[in-house]
C-alpha cells in the first residue's frame, strides 16, 4: 500500500514550516509516523512536543544540481522506516515540476501517491508576487488542489484575489485562514475524482430524462431527436478534435520557437502560401483547426498566415473535398467552386487583418500569458532536452488541451442540436420568396447556428438545394466550416472576445461578398 503524501507549497516566509509544526503537535499526531521532507529552510525550525518524526532537509542547489540523489536519500529511509505519511515543505522558487520529477525518475511512485498539494499565500502580498517573481509561484497555484489565504482585510479583497488566482488555475477553492486548524480541516475534505463526478453528471441527467419522459412525450418535444443529433454531432467531431489537439500539442512542445522564427516564410505572401498548403495536407476539420490556430499563434506564427491556416484548412483538405464530391454526385464543378471561394475567401481575411492588425492582445489571460501555457504547465519547453520529458509535457498538454477545449464543443454541440431540430424549418420559411442575397445570408446563418462538422456538411447542404439557389448552397458550405457557434465557444477559450468578434464580423462579411460575387457573374 502506497504511503500518502501531502505537499504544502507558498513563497518564502508564507507559513508552510508554522503549519507544519502545528501539524506535528497536534494530539492525533502522535498515533502516525511522520516523514517531513524540507527543500525550504527559514528563521523557523521543525519543532514539536512527539518524537514520532523524522525530518529530511535539501538545498535548492541540490535539487537542481542533484536529483537522483534526493530521491535516492529519500527512497532509502522511506524503505528503512515505517512511515504512515509524508510530508513536504517545498521551496517557495522551485517549479512544482521538479517534485514531480524527483517520483518520475525513481521508484518514489511505487512507494509514495501524492495525495494533495496546497499552497498557503499571504493576502498582503500574493497580488504583487504572481507574475513578478518568474514562473515558479504561478506555477505552484496551478497544480495546487486549494489555496489558503492568511491575513485577508476586507471581502472585496478576497474576492480580487481569488479572480487573480483563478486565471491561473480556474475553479481551485480558495479559503480564508484566521488559524491553521482551519488549513488542516481542508485539506483532508474528501476530493471528488473528475471522472467519477463526470459519471455521477451524466447519471443524473438519466434519471431526470426518464423521470419527465412521460410528460415530455405528452408536450410532443422532440427531445429524442435532439438527443440523437447531439450524440451523432459529438461522435463525428471528437476524433478530428483529437487530432487537432495532438496537433497543437506536438507544435507547443516539440516544435522549438527558434526553428519556426528561422524557417517560417516572413512576408505575408509567402505565410499565406505556408498555410494554404499546410491546410491542404493536414486532413483536420473546423472542431480540429482552433487548437491548431492557438497553437500557432503562441508559438509566433504571423496573425494573417495563422488565421489563413484556420479558415481554408476546414474547406480545402482532402476528406472535405472528397465528401463534397460523393454528396453531390460526382459534380466536381461545386468541390472546385468551394476549393477555390475558400481559399479566396481565407486569403481576403488574413489580408485584413494584415492591414488592419488588431490594436489589443488577441489571446486571453493578459499579462500572463507569456509565461502561462493552457495546459497550466510553466516551465520553459525549450530547456527540456530529454524525450521521455518532452513525451510527458505533450501528454499533459493533450490531455488538458482535449478537455479545455472539448467542454465549449460539447455546449455547442447542444445548442447547434437543438438548433437542427427546432430552427431548420424556420430558417427555410424565413428565405421564401426573397432574393439571393437574402438566401444566401440565409444559409450562412443556418451553417453557423448547425454547427456541422465540414467532412459531413455537404450531405446537408444537398438536401437544402430543391429549396435554396445553389449560391446560397455554396455560402453554406464556404462560411460554415470557418465559423459557427460549437468554433466561437472554442475560440473563447484561448482568445479575448474582441478579437473573436471581429474575426466572426470579417469571416461573414467576406464571404458572403465572395459568394454572392460569384454567383452574379455566372456561378455554377
Amino acid at each position: 500500500m502506497s504511503i500518502p503524501v501531502y505537499v504544502a507549497t507558498g513563497f518564502l516566509d508564507s507559513g508552510k514550516t508554522t503549519f507544519l509544526n502545528n501539524l506535528l503537535n497536534k494530539n492525533e499526531s502522535k498515533e502516525i509516523n511522520i516523514l517531513v521532507v524540507q527543500f525550504e529552510t527559514g528563521e523557523e525550525e521543525i519543532d514539536s512536543i512527539n518524537d514520532n518524526f523524522t525530518v529530511m532537509s535539501f538545498r535548492k542547489k541540490t535539487l537542481e544540481q542533484q536529483p537522483g540523489e534526493i530521491s535516492k536519500h529519500i527512497d532509502d529511509v522511506i524503505e528503512k522506516n515505517d512511515f504512515d505519511e509524508v510530508w513536504i515543505e517545498w521551496n517557495g522558487v522551485a517549479s512544482i515540476s521538479q517534485l514531480q520529477s524527483l517520483f518520475l525518475h525513481s521508484s518514489l511512485y511505487k512507494k509514495c501517491s501524492i495525495q494533495k498539494i496546497f499552497h498557503i499565500a499571504d493576502a498582503c502580498v500574493v497580488e504583487n508576487l504572481i507574475g513578478r517573481t518568474g514562473n515558479a509561484l504561478v506555477d505552484q497555484i496551478s497544480e495546487s488542489d486549494f489555496i489558503a489565504l492568511r491575513s485577508v482585510g476586507s471581502a472585496s479583497e478576497f474576492r480580487r484575489i481569488r479572480r487573480a488566482i483563478r486565471e491561473i488555475n480556474p475553479g481551485v477553492s480558495v479559503y480564508k485562514i484566521n488559524e491553521y486548524d482551519d488549513l488542516y480541516s481542508h485539506l483532508f475534505n474528501r476530493k471528488e475524482n473528475p471522472v467519477s463526478l463526470f459519471l455521477l453528471v451524466v447519471a443524473f441527467f438519466v434519471a431526470i430524462y426518464l423521470i419527465l419522459k412521460p410528460i415530455l412525450d405528452a408536450c410532443q418535444l422532440p427531445v429524442n431527436a435532439v438527443i440523437n443529433i447531439f450524440l451523432g454531432i459529438i461522435l463525428q467531431a471528437f476524433p478530428f478534435l483529437l487530432i487537432g489537439v495532438l496537433l497543437s500539442s506536438a507544435i507547443q512542445i516539440f516544435v522549438p520557437q527558434s526553428l519556426i522564427e528561422q524557417k517560417f516564410p516572413k512576408s505575408i505572401g509567402l505565410g499565406m502560401l505556408a498555410s494554404i498548403v499546410g491546410g491542404f495536407c493536414l486532413p483536420v476539420c473546423d472542431c480540429a483547426s482552433i487548437p491548431v490556430f492557438r497553437s500557432l499563434v503562441k508559438k509566433g506564427i504571423p496573425l494573417p498566415a495563422a488565421i489563413t491556416f484556420m479558415t481554408v484548412s476546414p474547406v480545402i483538405n482532402p476528406v472535405v473535398i472528397l465528401s463534397t464530391y460523393y454528396a453531390f454526385g460526382g459534380d466536381s464543378s461545386i468541390v472546385i467552386a468551394r476549393v477555390c471561394l475558400g481559399i479566396i475567401s481565407s486569403v481576403t481575411i488574413g489580408l485584413i487583418f494584415a492591414l488592419h492588425p488588431p490594436k489589443d492582445q488577441v489571446l486571453s489571460k493578459g499579462k500572463l500569458d507569456k509565461i502561462m501555457c493552457s495546459c497550466n504547465f510553466y516551465e520553459d519547453t525549450e530547456s527540456i532536452e530529454t524525450f521521455r520529458r518532452k513525451l510527458y509535457l505533450f501528454l499533459r498538454h493533450s490531455e488538458a488541451e482535449f478537455f479545455n477545449v472539448g467542454k465549449y464543443l460539447i455546449i455547442g454541440t447542444l445548442i447547434s442540436s437543438i438548433f437542427q431540430v427546432a430552427g431548420t424549418k424556420l430558417f427555410v420559411s424565413a428565405q421564401s420568396g426573397t432574393n439571393l442575397a437574402v438566401s444566401t445570408a440565409v444559409m450562412m446563418i443556418m451553417a453557423f447556428a448547425l454547427s456541422l462538422c465540414s467532412s459531413s456538411d455537404a450531405v446537408i447542404a444537398r438536401s437544402f438545394s430543391s429549396q435554396f439557389p445553389m449560391g446560397a448552397i455554396m455560402g453554406f458550405l464556404v462560411f460554415g466550416p470557418m465559423m459557427d457557434i460549437k468554433n466561437v465557444l472554442m475560440l473563447s477559450s484561448g482568445f479575448t472576445k474582441r478579437f473573436i468578434g471581429k474575426l466572426l464580423f470579417t469571416i461573414f462579411a467576406v464571404c458572403f461578398f465572395a459568394v454572392f460575387m460569384f454567383s452574379i457573374m455566372g456561378g455554377i
